[in-house]
């Protein structure tokens, strides 16, 4: 029997070769400079401008996923021959003759453009440069919770002191001729040691699991796929699998899915012939005040798997362990809510993407 879920993506999707929608561009600061042996300003300040470049462009590739630096890495080259696509814009803030050291050196408030990487990425593998109808069928689903709870515990000490007394006896003889007279005198010697322990509590966290939010990260996920390259599959195509309240109900007393479901959907799409399956979870926190930025800020912890369904198995070909990010407004916290669950979605799919061409599967 078939189950309509009312968590999927749209119904099956074949689309033409796409390009990477437009991203922020992301601002970076770096220090270049140039060593010269014989001075000329315009030259020298040049040669530092681009090398202060080249640490920014570094800098920001350092904070992509490893799969996805790995892959750049191996482009290097033509990324700094083309410098400037990548890094659209760079003001100085300072610079400097060191005559000391024979350097010029450049400081510079520069502008990387997430989408040139990402375009970069596409035209280099095999996903980005299929046509209609040869891309992979790809399906994949995330279930969205948020805190509904947390409980914390103070700091429990122990204190341990332990005591030890000691005496002497001293004996005074005296003799008055007629009786003798002995007294004793007792002197006490003290010994104080004094230590403990400090035992904490794991915070006790509940999540509820959020339908709509979960349908909501469904289009963020199906847009990456799309701009990747892959054409989505609806979930809502396999037969056999739950609907997603029924999903909801069993994930609330363990807080994860259960194993039977997780092989359900598996077998469901070996069964359609689909090639790649993805599953995963999005924790999202509650607001907090983040007094340096002056913004409300929301934490989202996200783990996805996918797996690659060959021969009636399905085998691990791709995974983000749990990560967490944070999504950031002034003073909205369901705008800093809906972009960390976003940021969360950005992160996972950008990770697997890259892992996935880096293998060279499509």
């Amino acid at each position: 029997m078939k189950y309509l879920s009312t968590f999927s993506f749209i119904l099956f999707i074949l689309l033409a070769p796409v390009t990477v929608l437009a991203q922020e561009l992301v601002s970076v600061t770096a220090v270049g400079s140039h060593k010269y042996s014989f001075f000329k300003k315009n030259s020298a300040r040049d040669a530092a401008l681009k090398e202060a470049k080249l640490v920014a462009l570094k800098k920001y590739v350092s904070s992509m996923p490893l799969a996805k630096q790995r892959m750049i890495g191996n482009l290097i080259n033509d990324i700094e021959k083309n410098i400037d696509t990548y890094v659209t814009e760079a003001v100085i803030q300072q610079e400097k003759q060191d005559k000391s050291s024979s350097q010029y050196k450049i400081a510079i408030s520069a502008k990387i453009n997430p989408s040139a990487f990402d375009i970069l990425l596409l035209n280099n593998s095999e996903s980005g440069t299929q046509s209609v109808g040869d891309a992979s069928d790809f399906g994949a689903m995330f279930i969205a919770r948020v805190e509904s709870s947390r409980k914390s515990f103070d700091v429990k000490r122990t204190e341990i002191s332990e005591e030890q007394k000691s005496a002497s006896i001293e004996e005074i003889s005296s003799s008055d001729g007629e009786r003798n007279l002995e007294s004793v005198n007792e002197k006490g010697l003290s010994v104080k040691k004094s230590g403990g322990s400090n035992v904490s509590k794991r915070d006790d966290v509940e999540y509820e699991p959020s339908i709509e939010i979960s349908e909501e990260v469904a289009y963020a996920v199906e847009e990456h796929l799309i701009n990747s390259g892959f054409e989505p599959m609806g979930i809502d195509q396999l037969d056999g699998v739950p609907f997603l309240d029924e999903i909801v109900d069993q994930m609330r007393s363990s807080g994860r899915m259960p194993t039977r479901i997780q092989k359900a959907y598996q077998n469901a799409a070996v069964e359609a012939g689909w090639t790649f399956l993805g599953m995963g979870t999005i924790d999202i926190g509650v607001p907090q005040n983040d007094a340096a930025r002056g913004t409300v800020r929301v934490p989202a912890t996200v783990s996805f798997r996918v797996w690659m369904l060959d021969d009636g198995r399905a085998r691990s070909v791709a995974s983000v362990r749990p990560q967490v990010v944070y999504g950031q407004d002034r003073g909205n916290s369901s705008v800093a809510e809906t972009n960390a669950y976003n940021e969360a979605v950005k992160f996972a799919m950008e990770t697997v993407v890259a892992q996935l061409q880096q293998k060279g599967l499509r």
